[in-house]
């Protein structure tokens, strides 16, 4: 045997209940199925890995992080279409404000224009596969 009757053990046990208070003190919102994600995430942690660092909030809590970050969401396209309207003027304001003054556009402007040009070409494509 693997570990004799008297090898002491420690048995370190993630379950649904424990994941969501983990997701609920990040303020991160996980349906069941993602929880269940999160569990066969830490369940596919090498074991030498496992065996070595273990697997703390710390790591559960990245997986967390990762699951909800890469969720998919479903949203009417009109909610879509007006939030892309909302978030470009608001961008065009700081966009010009910087370009009449002869400054250079902040990166962080170009990035969030970025965004919200990928959010439109998203919603024109499904618009057109809709249709």
């Amino acid at each position: 045997a693997k570990y004799p009757g008297d090898t002491p053990l420690m048995l370190v046990i993630w379950s649904p209940e424990e994941i969501q208070a983990l997701a609920d003190g990040m303020d991160i919102s996980l349906s069941d199925h993602e929880i269940r994600t999160v569990l066969v995430r830490l369940e596919d942690i090498p074991e030498d890995q496992r065996t070595e660092s273990g697997i703390s909030s710390g790591v559960a809590m990245e997986i967390i992080s990762n699951v909800s970050e890469n969720r998919q969401v479903t949203v009417p396209a009109e909610l879509l279409a007006s939030l892309i309207q909302t978030a470009e003027q608001a961008l065009w304001k700081r966009e010009w404000a910087a370009r009449d003054n002869g400054l250079v556009v902040p990166e962080c402007v170009t990035r969030r224009q970025a965004v919200v040009n990928q959010a439109r070409a998203l919603l024109k494509n499904n618009t057109h596969e809709n249709d």
